[in-house]
């Protein structure tokens, strides 16, 4: 079992987050590949072992991490890297207070959160996937093609629901990964803009994994699903609402790899191959030669069907650092929505 130090702050019971570490292991490192290798071709002289660093996250996210492994990528660099999959940002949080990750994978919005509202001193190492004005722009405006999806999140709703926008989802149910979280906080923007009342909306949890059975059994009205599993449920009939980060995220980094001060301290060097890794790993899933190799690794990691894996819409990897103009947004829009009740200092958050 995986034992964290929990803090209070962060509102996440210790019984509730000792039961579902416990149900997660640790993933062994996979042996890098060195057949069909897309790119990380291997230096004459093996770089010096840098030492393991545990990454966690969504299975939906730790794809990119995983097909950076088997490509050999961190052992070029003279990382090993293992992988947790967790239910919940805030666990992945919780995980790094306790020291038992190095690394998790969420979006700026939840890490800033952690730090207003849970004292959390974190840091973002590096970008994984990030979305661009235009493809923002473009996910606000009808239609939205049926079966097709125009960001790697979406809002969808069974193919009978009664359900057809914005406006519909007063005094219903909808399941998302992490309360208070951008996607959350999309919704309520969107129905802000049209006159709507979210006063009776309620936001359940729950694991991307979970959300198709969950929509199917009618325990939700709606979800706010990522790929791979939000084209499962597109192929099994559900339509498509509306994409709630493109009423509030602007252009830049969508989802991060982050960590806290302490562990970065603890672990410069390391850190910053981690960093450098992630960002050939990101020029590589850009190329269309990797789709073929990424998607079998999709499928292997979520366990999603070779069929699921095939219509997913890849996104669009960060290939630069962070900075100050891709998250200087965020503060002001938590303010807004009243999730935090001061804004956040911007200051230390880079990793360099």
């Amino acid at each position: 079992m995986v034992k964290l130090v929990m803090n209070k702050k962060l509102g996440i019971p210790a019984l509730i987050v000792t039961a579902i570490l416990s149900m997660v292991s640790i993933a062994p490192t996979h042996a890098d590949s060195t057949s069909s290798r897309v790119g990380c071709v291997q230096p004459k002289k093996p770089a010096k072992d840098l030492g393991t660093l545990i990454v966690s996250g969504a299975n939906t996210q730790l794809t990119s991490v995983q097909w950076g492994i088997e490509q050999g990528c961190f052992k070029k660099y003279g990382l090993t890297i293992k992988t947790v999959n967790v239910a919940t940002s805030q666990i992945g949080i919780a995980g790094l207070i306790g020291h038992s990750f190095d690394l998790t994978m969420t979006t700026p919005t939840v890490l800033m959160l952690a730090m207003a509202n849970g004292n959390f001193a974190g840091k973002i190492v590096a970008p994984r996937h990030g979305y661009s004005a235009a493809e923002l722009a473009r996910a606000k405006q009808e239609p939205l093609y049926p079966g097709e999806l125009l960001l790697q999140t979406a809002l969808i709703v069974r193919k009978d629901s009664a359900i057809t926008s914005w406006k519909d989802l007063s005094n219903r149910k909808i399941g998302l990964k992490t309360l208070q979280s951008q996607e959350q906080a999309g919704i309520l923007l969107a129905m802000r803009a049209i006159g709507a009342s979210a006063a009776k909306t309620q936001f359940l949890t729950v694991p991307d994994a979970q959300m198709p059975a969950a929509l199917e059994r009618g325990d939700v009205d709606a979800v706010v699903s990522s790929d791979p599993f939000a084209t499962q449920i597109i192929l099994a009939g559900g339509r498509i609402i509306g994409y709630p980060t493109a009423y509030y995220a602007e252009p830049g980094v969508t989802v991060a790899y982050i960590s806290s001060q302490d562990i970065v301290e603890k672990n410069q060097v390391a850190m910053r191959a981690f960093a450098k890794t992630t960002l050939e790993i990101n020029h590589l899933l850009n190329q269309p030669e990797s789709d073929a190799s990424y998607r079998k690794v999709i499928a292997q990691v979520t366990g999603v069907s070779d069929a699921v894996a095939a219509k997913v819409r890849l996104p669009i990897m960060v290939e630069k650092n962070v900075t100050f103009t891709d998250i200087a947004y965020i503060p002001n829009k938590l303010k807004l929505l009243g999730f935090t009740r001061s804004r956040v200092n911007l200051a230390p958050i880079l990793f360099r």
